[in-house]
């Protein structure tokens, strides 16, 4: 089968690699369509996210939807044929955190396009099918692939303690931004603003029916929320830029009691306005990927509560991942959501 190995930093092949066998408790899934996601592009551009380093040639891509080709015999609950989107982590289901339902926090969890685990940025994987999701026929793969990003959108909504009518500020309009948009309207969020560098994403949150939408590199944040709202701030932010400018006024612009959600991928340190923090008793959450979200998510997009198409600005066969990766790392280009698909 055909995969894409990341070699090293700034340089991606497609060879091939055996297709994996699939263990009497696995499917084996012909993939269909991947997103590319910004920790794809981190890996790309730095060879590591952290402590995860790319040590020999890897493969990237988490945010997969396919079909299922073969079940082992153990398989109860699938057949070949059936269409599928993928969970890429697999947790230990024993430790306390699994025990807690929160296993996005297992240590020991089995993440695709996570090193040591090859990603999904290939035509076939094999997989858990505890974390393998039917899709509805209504769903297409496209929809199916993103029901990652979305998943991750669902947790930060969650952790803030959405309610109707609440206010809720969202710092940076990518991916992720977008999904909180998306969710934020159908949690019944009276007032929606989004801030971001890009016009081309700033256009797309209005589309969206964002509130208001902020020139994050222009416009004095702080005061143009103060302004959106009459001076009372919002009840709930979620930062999703990982910038140190956007942590900053994601404090400052939470309301006294308010509820922050921080998911964008930064530097390991910044600092931040932390007697505003004990003045306003606000409570701040950090976002790690997602638990138990995949069914509410794919059950709104079965719905047509999401439109993701919206957001597909790009797709690209998997010969071609180098120009896509360069694409989604090149600032000049206007983009949102980059899609990979197998020929």
């Amino acid at each position: 089968m055909k995969a894409a190995f990341l070699k090293e930093p700034g340089k991606i092949y497609v060879t091939d690699m055996p297709v994996p066998p699939s263990g009497d408790d696995q499917v084996l899934i012909k993939i269909k369509e991947v997103g590319i996601c910004g920790s794809d592009i981190h890996y790309y551009n730095k060879g590591r996210i952290g402590d995860h380093i790319v040590k020999e040639p890897f493969v990237l891509g988490h945010e997969s939807s396919g079909v299922v080709c073969e079940v082992g015999k153990n398989v109860k609950e699938f057949k070949p044929g059936d269409r599928v989107s993928v969970e890429p982590g697999v947790p230990c289901r024993s430790c306390e955190h699994c025990l807690e339902g929160r296993y996005n926090l297992c240590d020991d969890i089995q993440f695709l396009g996570v090193p040591p685990f090859h990603g999904t940025f290939r035509e076939y994987i094999a997989h858990d099918p505890r974390f393998t999701h039917k899709l509805p026929d209504t769903v297409s793969f496209t929809e199916g692939a993103l029901a990652e990003p979305l998943s991750v959108a669902h947790n930060s909504i969650l952790k803030v303690g959405l309610r109707p009518g609440d206010t809720v500020f969202i710092i940076g309009a990518g991916p992720i931004g977008i999904a909180c948009l998306e969710l934020a309207k159908i949690a019944g969020a009276s007032g929606i603003f989004i801030a971001e560098i890009s016009d081309y994403r700033l256009k797309m949150a209005e589309k969206l029916q964002a509130t208001g939408v902020i020139q994050a590199d222009k416009d004095n944040m702080i005061e143009k929320i103060k302004d959106l709202t009459g001076g009372r701030l919002c009840d709930c932010v979620i930062e999703a830029s990982g910038s140190a400018q956007g942590i900053a006024a994601a404090i400052l612009t939470a309301k006294k009691g308010g509820r922050i959600a921080l998911v964008g991928i930064g530097d390991s340190t910044v600092h931040i306005p932390y007697h505003e923090i004990l003045k306003k008793e606000v409570a701040i959450n950090g976002i790690y990927r997602y638990a138990n979200s995949y069914r509410p998510v794919i059950e709104l997009l079965a719905k047509g509560k999401i439109n993701v198409q919206d957001w597909i600005s790009h797709r690209f066969e998997l010969s071609r991942i180098m120009d896509a990766m360069e694409t989604a790392k090149d600032t000049n280009i206007e983009k949102m959501k980059m899609m990979i698909y197998m020929e």
